[in-house]
């Protein structure tokens, strides 16, 4: 479900289609999830965030992608993304999928190596890199799953020896040439396109409007929006607002109609079209079968 990151994760998990905002535990530098699916049809569309992710998929199958650059991420695979990378992810499998996401704090990085931005990380090439980190992914899944006595000391200690493999035989020097750089400023516009729509969802909001606010013209900016995203504008549009409908839909006793214009929909009709497409269901149908299967768990 869109919702959920992929598959149904833990409660409170906080994401946003923009830069996502996580703040990580006092204790713990990181934020550790522990995702399962049985099967449901699961996308998270482009989006970024400083902190590193790692996500470790257990059983099944996920499709990724950064920067434009497609990835099949099958069980026992990492997909891994450095800091500040557009991706996505999405999973069709109809099979069970399980993964441990893991987000990793920017500032920690930072504080041991203030020039970090500077630099990337890369292990795909490096096997045993890879299978070090992975070892410690697992590692930290079970310390945060038994939640014994002191584990977040324990906990830190794992996430502590994974940046030190990072540190030590992941690190890349950035390269920068006018290539890049003009790649840099795509990646900045389309970063400030997405958090304006984010922004401003709940709004009448046109292509006329993103456009200007990008500083382009309708056509190049429908272009451009495109070209970078793999999707129209007014197709990411309605996933932002299809997130925020789906939360309120199911955690609220609010109206199919308030559902709809609260996530910036102009009427219902075209809410329902948006959310059959997705799920397969009406509103209406799909809440009331939530409830019953919600109900059925808690008895």
């Amino acid at each position: 479900m869109l919702s959920s990151y992929l598959f149904n994760l833990e409660e409170g998990m906080s994401m946003r289609f923009y830069k996502e905002k996580i703040e990580t535990d006092l204790l713990i530098p990181a934020k550790i999830y522990i995702g399962n699916s049985k099967g449901e049809n699961c996308h998270y569309p482009l989006h970024w965030h400083n902190n590193l992710e790692f996500v470790l998929v257990l059983c099944g199958e996920i499709k990724g992608k950064i920067n434009n650059k497609y990835i099949d991420v099958k069980c026992g695979d990492i997909f891994f993304v450095n800091s500040g990378e557009l991706h996505e992810t999405w999973a069709n499998d109809k099979n069970k999928i399980k993964a441990i996401t893991i987000l990793l704090s920017y500032e920690l990085l930072k504080k041991y190596f203030p020039n970090i931005d500077s630099y990337y990380f890369d292990f795909e090439e490096k096997e045993d890199s890879k299978e070090k980190i992975k070892n410690l992914i697992i590692k930290c899944e079970e310390i945060y799953t038994n939640k014994e006595n002191f584990y977040e000391l324990n906990m830190s200690i794992v996430l502590m020896e994974l940046c030190n493999i990072l540190f030590k035989e992941c690190l890349k020097e950035r390269e920068v040439d006018n290539i890049c750089n003009i790649e840099e400023k795509s990646e900045v516009n389309i970063k400030r396109a997405i958090t304006y729509m984010e922004e401003n969802y709940d709004l009448d909001l046109s292509l006329s409007d993103i456009s200007r606010e990008i500083g382009m013209a309708p056509t190049y900016f429908s272009r451009f929006f495109k070209k970078n995203t793999g999707e129209t504008f007014y197709s990411y549009l309605n996933k932002i607002r299809l997130y925020y409908s789906y939360k309120e839909l199911i955690n609220t006793d609010s109206s199919i109609t308030e559902v709809a214009l609260n996530s910036g929909f102009s009427n219902v009709k075209s809410f329902i079209e948006v959310f059959k497409k997705t799920y397969k269901n009406t509103p209406a149908k799909y809440r009331n079968e939530f409830n019953r299967i919600k109900s059925k768990d808690n008895n």
